[in-house]
């Protein structure tokens, strides 16, 4: 059972002094809490799991003191204690791997069981039954009951090396087969990337990834959501597990959902791997849409190629392993579009008149323009009403009177023939593409005539690599180093600078992940964890001086030299505008996360105590205008008789004139370039008392407290509903609610929650040798929309500044 707390309390402003240190003390008064019931104590790496169990002889009778080897088969690693009083050993901080137990004692045979598989964060039960007899001597146990996971009741689907090797993955992304654990349901669209999906009723996108113990993930720009930083080739995964609602109390951060994953290291033996997937044009068959207009099939290369490595450095001792994977992608992709042809790039629109025209060149169906500046505002239809239609549909023939009313202003027309015709609009319709498709047949459709193909290519490489070191059996030290880089670039079918159809992209990430163990004592064991994860998304649009088709200097104050998107309705895009600029294409993004974490174990009698703490310091720079270069519509009601009847959207866009009927024809942005930054801090306490060696009781708690955001430079505001308003009207004189700037004072747009508290409790029964049950209860707090967001996120609006387009 979970209960998940709302997090959409919202407090204004930020916080005092006097409140600050209140939260220091009590986040203080937690940690020392944790630290003095348990001496020190937590779970170790997260990932990892452990080890427990009873010894008897052979009446049935506990043995204490009896000597316990736990040996990692793989790289020769050994872990030690004895039983206590009550015949139970434990070993804790054990890696996911293959092991072999010993247990000796004086005047009974030693006993020896192999093939012992721990998996990712599994806390496993092997019960042990000596035989009098010599200590020189041996049992070996060949075949034994499987290892049942009995001490506590967190539950998940483990993926290990053989599922990840053996079931198809298409595209390769490890995080896929997620979905595979019950409860798991895939959501199509919105972010959270890999993790965008829907766990036992939780919200979508709300999943931690734990990557060798520490978070692979940051805030999503929106805010509310995580996003996965790094996604792992699936040669360097060693195992992950899907946890659900019952883990113990520390793990928090993530909903109730996390992925528990663990990267492959290095053993006593060599081992490597090469591999290579491919796709090819000349494998497959055109499309449907080439064929029928006689256009060859563009380049497709697909190639996927790596290598894994991995030894001892040292035998026993130090061990790497290291795996690198490249992608070469050629994308095959079709377009199409509706473009102006010949005759309309000159300002000749005699073919939307398929009637044809009568002798005052007045079309005799539904395809006449009409001058745009004889329009009078009408009510009852909502819109212009024109009286002079533009002879033949020849904008460039048409010499414009203009209208009285702007006499005097830049506004009217020049007394010229084509005096209509924007000259921006015209230089940037002459990149169009000529129409290709059923040209001169009857069936010529002028709103969708052209088709071109084109390639998207995009490159990637990884590369993981990971370093085991064993000062001593009390000393381990574990360190991983990731870094991958994407480049990319667009089909560009149009074959100029003002395609409309992709942008050219990049990113590069890095990964770094260290986890120190120390053993004081069988009973006493720390574990420091450190990671840090950056992934920066740089998505860029073509470089264009907008001086050089015609438009003023003015149009760089954005910052970006890019063409203005264009949207004409009614005529096909190829991409998300009709030429020029991708609207929203560039997209910058620094995303980075700190995590520390600071834990021990320590085993009083029946008690399994942790205690521990983390610290998470998420940060985000980012920009993302959607109309850096200026956004503007065009429809048929520039140039229409009436709303709605007559006119051309394409003779709109060359007359360079918006729908006033519209209100908004477009805008310009010059964006904010928000820097956040917010912290995240943990502590807890977990006591798993083993009650009978059948059951185990599992009683956590923990809390956490989420700073909200603050900007670099202060650019956040906030709505302040207690300030009295400027606004007076009759009977409203006392009006509250005023629009507030963060400060160096008040830093905070968003209030603090405080009240995190979350409690955690679960069993684990073991029936039987083969049968166990569980249950548990949690709170857990779901992820929190006052973090570090980028300029989505509420609060940033009004540094983020916009100039609409108006025509009238």
């Amino acid at each position: 059972m979970s209960i998940y707390p709302s997090d959409q309390r919202f407090d204004v402003g930020g916080l005092s002094g006097q409140e600050l240190r209140k939260t220091c003390q009590l986040m203080g008064l937690v940690l020392f809490l944790a630290t003095s019931l348990l001496v020190s104590s937590a779970q170790a790496q997260i990932y990892s799991g452990s080890l427990t169990g009873v010894v008897t002889d052979p009446s049935g009778a506990v043995v204490p003191g009896a000597k316990v080897k736990l040996t990692d088969v793989d790289k020769g690693f050994s872990y030690d204690t004895e039983t206590d009083s009550t015949g139970r050993y434990v070993l804790r901080s054990l890696p996911p791997s293959k092991y072999r137990l010993s247990v000796a004692l004086i005047g009974f045979n030693t006993h020896v069981q192999d093939g012992i598989v721990l998996n990712v964060n599994q806390n496993a039960s092997v019960d042990v039954s000596l035989k009098l007899g010599a200590e020189t001597q041996t049992v070996d146990v060949l075949a034994a009951a499987p290892v049942l996971s009995t001490q506590d009741a967190a539950t998940g689907q483990e993926l290990n090396r053989t599922f990840i090797n053996d079931l198809p993955l298409l595209g390769r992304s490890v995080f896929d087969l997620a979905t595979l654990a019950p409860g798991v349901h895939g959501r199509d669209g919105g972010s959270g990337g890999a993790i965008n999906f829907i766990s036992n009723g939780s919200r979508n996108s709300t999943a931690d990834i734990l990557m060798d113990g520490v978070s692979a993930t940051g805030f999503e720009q929106n805010s509310g959501i995580n996003d996965p930083l790094y996604v792992p080739s699936v040669d360097s995964v060693q195992e992950f597990k899907i946890q659900q609602s019952n883990f113990s109390a520390e793990i928090g951060f993530s909903g109730a959902t996390i992925i528990n994953m663990v990267t492959r290291s290095g053993t006593n033996a060599y081992h490597g791997s090469a591999w290579e997937f491919l796709r090819n044009n000349v494998l497959q068959a055109n499309n449907w849409f080439n064929n029928a207009s006689g256009i060859p099939l563009a380049p497709r290369r697909y190639n996927l190629f790596g290598a894994t490595v991995g030894g001892p450095i040292r035998k026993d001792k130090t061990f790497f392993f290291f795996s690198y994977e490249g992608t070469r992608d050629v994308n095959a992709g079709t377009y199409t579009a509706g473009v102006p042809g010949a005759a309309m790039r000159t300002g000749d629109f005699g073919e939307i008149c398929a009637e044809g025209f009568d002798a005052s060149g007045l079309c005799k169906g539904d395809g006449q323009i009409w001058d745009p500046y004889s329009g009078v505002y009408n009510s009852d239809l909502g819109g212009d009403v024109r009286s002079r239609f533009i002879p033949f549909n020849r904008l460039d023939l048409y010499q414009s009177p203009g209208n009285p009313n702007l006499e005097g202003t830049n506004f009217q027309p020049a007394p010229k023939p084509g005096n209509l015709i924007d000259p921006v609009a015209y230089k940037m319709m002459q990149s169009f593409p000529l129409p290709n498709v059923k040209v001169g047949q009857a069936n010529y459709d002028i709103y969708n005539n052209w088709l071109g193909t084109g390639s998207n290519r995009s490159n990637n490489d990884q590369f993981d690599i990971k370093i085991d070191h064993s000062f001593n059996d009390n000393n381990r030290i574990s360190a991983k180093f990731s870094r991958g880089v994407n480049n990319s670039s667009p089909a560009n079918p149009f074959g100029n600078q003002l395609d409309p159809t992709n942008n050219l992209g990049g990113s590069h990430t890095h990964l770094f992940a260290s986890n120190y163990t120390r053993t004081f004592s069988p009973n006493t064991l720390l574990n420091l964890s450190y990671g840090y994860t950056r992934n920066f998304v740089d998505s860029k649009d073509y470089e264009v001086d907008p001086t050089t088709l015609g438009l003023p200097a003015y149009m760089t104050t954005s910052g970006f030299k890019t063409a203005p998107s264009i949207v004409i309705s009614n005529y096909h895009s190829a991409g998300g505008a009709s030429i020029g600029a991708v609207p929203w294409g560039i997209y910058f993004n620094a995303n980075e996360t700190h995590h520390v974490l600071g834990s021990l174990s320590r085993i009083v009698g029946r008690h399994d105590l942790k205690t521990g703490a983390e610290m998470r310091v998420q940060r985000m720079n980012m920009h993302q205008p959607g109309e850096q270069g200026g956004y503007f519509m065009f429809d048929q009601n520039t140039t229409s008789k009436e709303p709605w009847w007559q006119g051309d959207s394409m003779a709109s866009f060359l007359t360079g004139l918006g729908d006033p009927a519209n209100g908004w024809t477009g805008e310009y942005e010059v964006p904010v370039y928000p820097a956040t930054q917010s912290y995240r801090f943990a502590g807890y306490i977990q006591d798993n008392l083993k009650v009978t060696d059948k059951l185990t009781l599992n009683l956590g708690l923990r809390y956490d407290l989420e700073t909200p955001r603050t900007e670099r430079y202060n650019r956040m505001s906030y709505v302040n509903p207690e300030d009295p308003s400027p606004v007076k009207a009759p009977g409203f004189e006392n009006l509250t609610g005023v629009l507030g700037f963060v400060d160096n004072s008040n830093r905070h747009n968003n209030g603090w929650d405080k009240n995190n508290w979350g409690p955690r409790f679960g069993f684990a029964y073991r029936r039987t040798e083969k049968t166990a049950r569980r249950g548990g209860f949690g709170v857990f707090n779901s992820v929190t929309t006052r973090g570090a967001a980028g300029v989505g996120a509420y609060g940033v609006s009004a540094f983020d500044r916009f100039t609409p387009c108006f025509s009238s």
